[in-house]
């Protein structure tokens, strides 16, 4: 019974290994296909993503299987944009040839992978030799992924369809898929998939033998002239560099089993196996030939709308704007149009943009404008720069101008008005009220009235001038208690523990941090996204200005390549206590 389990474990674990640390490199480890025939060869792959000094330890010994040497990695040199901005990578990967000499289940033990002053450690890998992989006819699998051209930020899908012939589905009751790429498909994460057919019968079957997955029935179809019991299931992915992503041989398990007992563990009866095989998708660098300055990392075919909140306003009020992007493209990770100096939005103050949904093929950002002349018509067009991969080229995608009425202030115009007329002599009008009124009377009330009114003009204006003096230098140095922005920066740091209380998303917790130090430095979130790679740091000691960028860095890469080993919430909780005390 342990063997038993153990063999589970290990098969589980060998199907991909994955290790990623909070300074970037990425290291994956995978046999390219985990069942082969008797005579057939394999391929054990090694991909490092990150620095250029790497070497592989002394790989193991295996009784009754073949392991060639690693020989000369291959080595992929690839530029990238991260929130429009740009940064340089290497990929390095080792293909090692690998044939079994017997019938067995083998287990290729952990071995080293030193990167730099790194050491990585494999994880366990097995694979299964069989006499003979019958039931390659009976079978039907197929991996198709689209579309099958690729730029780096596309998003893309992969459908698994999968299935046996007719004559069979009274016999076969356990399905199992092995997918060596599941887990990990390195040089592209995973994004958010739509809502599954609901119209559909969905089942389950087993996943690189211990997970369960719910497919999709298809019912019967006919594929190259043979009828199957088909079912699928589609995945959705981005890609995160240029350069090649690798799919290993996939492989449909599909048999009867006895049902076992208490004492008698399931044993397969009848076993078939039908593979896809393995297959390689190039994503292409985003050209440098004619991208725009205001381009912002959109990829794909995106279409825009908006509407206001309101058309009718006074000059100065705000007006929120909602923008919707739709259409199959990297909607979840382009930055939102920065509209302080886009074209035609002079005559407007832009308060800032925040996003109200992201999703796989819809994206809805609200805009805060206030128009700030009377003679605006309208809210201009708000522009989205992208790269269109069907038409090959940048292109900018504009929502439809919004019809405005902007108001002037009551008693604006007034003041043009006197500065035009005639002068009038206010004092020689009360004056003119104290003819015939005795002169010393008239002398005396007058000085009694100047001098109270002159001493209550002077002990106000005095008062005034020691306030302002003493408020004004600690407001305009953000020390006012009550400013909005200096509640904000008090209370950063317990709205970043709120930020990690429910286990959010890595694009989450990445937000969080980033606007726990726009808080403190009083600046907007926008102007930390993608900060560490513009070269800027914070104004801190040098350990903690260091400490900071670290743990920048590792959410960063959670956030876009899928790093599960980012910063956890001690860790990022910590640098911001330290952060506080050190000054920011």
């Amino acid at each position: 019974m342990k063997t038993i389990l153990l063999c589970c474990l290990l098969w589980l674990t060998s199907l991909t290994s994955l290790f990623a640390q909070s300074n970037g490199t990425q290291v994956s480890a995978f046999l390219s296909t985990g069942v082969i025939k008797l005579g057939a060869e394999t391929e054990l792959i090694v991909i490092v993503d990150g620095p250029s000094d790497v070497r592989l330890g002394e790989l193991p010994v295996v009784d009754g299987m073949g392991i060639g040497a690693p020989g000369r990695p291959s080595v992929e040199v690839y530029t990238r944009y991260i929130n429009g901005r740009r940064s340089a990578g290497q990929k390095t990967t080792w293909r090692i040839p690998v044939r079994p000499k017997r019938i067995g289940d083998f287990v290729l033990p952990p071995f080293k992978i030193i990167v730099g002053t790194d050491t990585y450690q494999s994880n366990p890998l097995r694979l299964s030799v069989r006499e003979d992989l019958q039931g390659a006819e009976l079978g039907w699998m197929q991996i198709n992924v689209a579309p099958k051209a690729l730029v780096d930020g596309q998003p893309f899908s992969v459908e698994i369809e999968f299935g046996w012939e007719v004559g069979l589905d009274q016999r076969i009751n356990h399905v199992n898929l092995l997918l060596p790429w599941w887990d990990r498909l390195p040089g592209a994460i995973e994004i958010e998939n739509p809502d599954k057919n609901l119209q559909g019968r969905l089942v389950k079957v087993q996943l690189n033998d211990m997970q369960e997955l719910e497919v999709e029935a298809l019912g019967i179809k006919e594929r190259e002239g043979k009828s199957y019991v088909l079912y699928s299931t589609t995945r959705h992915f981005l890609a995160t560099s240029p350069g090649t992503i690798e799919f290993p041989t996939s492989t449909l398990a599909f048999s009867r089993m006895t049902r076992g007992s208490l004492f008698e563990q399931p044993r397969a009866i009848e076993s078939y196996y039908k593979n896809a095989p393995g297959m390689r998708l190039v994503a292409k660098a985003l050209p440098e030939e004619g991208r725009p300055i205001e381009f912002s990392g959109a990829v794909g075919t995106i279409a825009a709308s908006a509407s206001a909140s309101r058309r009718e306003v006074d000059a100065g009020d705000s007006i929120k704007v909602e923008v919707t992007w739709t259409g199959d493209g990297n909607l979840e990770f382009f930055d939102l149009p920065d509209l302080s100096h886009a074209q035609g939005f002079e005559g407007f103050r832009f308060y800032g943009a925040t996003d109200l949904e992201k999703g796989r093929n819809r994206r809805v950002a609200v805009f805060d404008l206030a128009p700030v002349d009377t003679n605006l018509t309208a809210i201009p067009p708000i522009p989205l720069t992208l790269y269109d991969p069907v038409a090959d080229r940048y292109r900018t995608e504009r929502t439809q101008p919004i019809p405005i009425r902007v108001h002037g202030l009551k008693g604006a115009g007034g003041l043009a008005d006197l500065e035009s007329s005639e002068p009038i002599d206010e004092i020689h009008d009360l004056m003119t009220d104290w003819q015939g009124v005795d002169t010393d009377v008239t002398r005396g009330a007058r000085f009694r009235l100047m001098s109270r009114t002159g001493l209550w003009l002077l002990g106000s204006t005095l008062g005034l001038l020691v306030v302002a003096a003493f408020v004004r230098p600690r407001v305009r140095r953000g020390m006012d208690p009550a400013a909005p922005m200096e509640r904000r920066r008090r209370r950063a740091l317990g709205q970043l523990k709120k930020s990690l209380r429910g286990q959010p998303s890595a694009t989450e917790r990445h937000a969080a941090f980033c606007r726990f130090l726009a808080a403190r430095q009083r600046t907007t979130e926008d102007a930390w996204h993608g900060r560490r790679f513009a070269g800027q740091r914070l104004a801190l000691p040098a350990d903690s200005a260091a400490r900071a960028d670290r743990v920048l860095e590792g959410l960063e890469r959670a956030a876009w390549n899928g790093d599960a080993h980012a910063p956890d919430d001690a860790e990022m909780v910590a640098t911001a206590e330290a952060l506080i005390g050190g000054g920011l």
